[in-house]
């Protein structure tokens, strides 16, 4: 993929990430040339995210000036001609993101029977898988899945995988053009190694590729890239990590 493509594909991923954030406590989103700040204003940085990805040390630093103002916790993101930047304090590098695509071929795609859209009755289920597969508190994300439960314009769904009246496995998608961004992929350690993931997976993508999408996007945590490489996703990046705050997910 050529230096243009992943632009857009880094745009159409800043987009999603707005339409999720914007439903938390106290949302901070913006995008520009170059970067895309994306906070739920929950007070985790699990929950918050910002990416730079051009304009070199000036273009970083107006950027980190922009979060840092907030005092909102944040996953800070460096990529492209930036990845060589370093932030200062209170800023902790804690790895690495892979940003990964993958074409929205048959292969892979699986519509499954136990597999359902989530609706504003199931904001506590859904809490519960996500803050049991990521280590995170159900109040940091509340705010946020009540947010993308209740929106009405179709852009973002939550899928939930009931094995035996359990819900075992979710994950998020947004439509952002021909792309599906896939977002908080959740089976709680207790349920693992069981297909459950793979699962809900492939039908939220096959659900996407019938409402048109070309291609899915996502940035991969440690515990979920075995899943992604193991079904056809390739990464075109790797994204520095950054974090103001102790990370669920990431650690130095």
């Amino acid at each position: 993929m050529d230096p243009s493509d992943i632009s857009l594909r880094r745009d159409q991923m800043g987009r999603a990430a707005e339409a999720i954030m914007r439903g938390g406590p106290t949302p901070v989103v913006d995008r520009g040339e170059g970067y895309w700040i994306a906070l739920s204003g929950a007070p985790g940085p699990d929950m918050n995210m910002a990416l730079v990805s051009s304009g070199g040390a000036y273009a970083v630093a107006a950027v980190l000036d922009r979060v840092t103002g907030t005092g909102i916790p944040t996953l800070f993101m460096l990529a492209g001609a930036c990845r060589s930047e370093v932030p200062g304090e209170p800023w902790t590098e804690v790895g690495h993101m892979p940003f990964m695509a993958s074409a929205l071929a048959p292969d892979h795609l699986a519509s499954d029977p136990r597999v359902r859209r989530a609706g504003p009755d199931d904001t506590g289920v859904v809490c519960d898988v996500m803050a049991q597969a990521f280590g995170l508190g159900e109040h940091l994300m509340v705010d946020v899945i009540t947010g993308v439960l209740g929106d009405r314009s179709g852009g973002t769904t939550i899928w939930l995988l009931v094995d035996e009246d359990v819900a075992v496995s979710a994950v998020l998608t947004s439509m952002v053009d021909d792309a599906v961004t896939v977002w908080c992929m959740s089976t709680p350690a207790h349920h693992a190694r069981r297909g459950f993931g793979r699962a809900v997976l492939a039908h939220a993508l096959h659900e996407a590729r019938s409402d048109g999408a070309l291609v899915g996007l996502l940035g991969a945590t440690p515990v979920g890239k075995p899943l992604y490489d193991s079904t056809g996703w390739t990464t075109l990046e790797s994204w520095r990590m950054f974090a103001s705050a102790e990370s669920a997910q990431f650690s130095g």
